[in-house]
């Protein structure tokens, strides 16, 4: 456990590389529909989990709750049945924390981290 702990976004980092490999891949090589479907299915879950991962990361309620519900939007999209605007819907959920996250101010390192 204490492993996991601590390698923890080394994991995310290279499932999600696999992922997009594979998916690149498809182009080149031919993949059964169902598989395909499957690795879709694990990128968006994927970028559903981070953004609910980075809900923790604000004090501010308004910021928890955009990137909790985005989060939770983009994981459940995949289990739901298509609708009109399921896709036009799960655009805004993945790009909205994004366009967030972009805005807001970095925080300063001390100098005294540089040494």
């Amino acid at each position: 456990m204490d492993f996991f702990k601590k390698h923890i976004i080394q994991i995310y980092r290279a499932t999600l590389f696999l992922v997009l490999i594979v998916l690149f891949s498809r182009h080149f090589i031919d993949f059964n529909k169902k598989f395909i479907d499957i690795l879709w299915t694990i990128m968006f879950c994927l970028i559903g989990i981070l953004h609910l991962t980075m809900a923790w990361a604000f004090d501010k309620p308004a910021l928890k709750l955009t990137f909790l519900s985005c989060g939770v939007y983009v994981f459940i999209m995949n289990f739901l049945h298509d609708f009109e605007i399921k896709s036009i819907i799960g655009i805004i959920c993945i790009v909205t924390p994004l366009i967030i996250a972009g805005f807001l101010p970095k925080k300063e390192e001390n100098e005294d981290s540089l040494i």
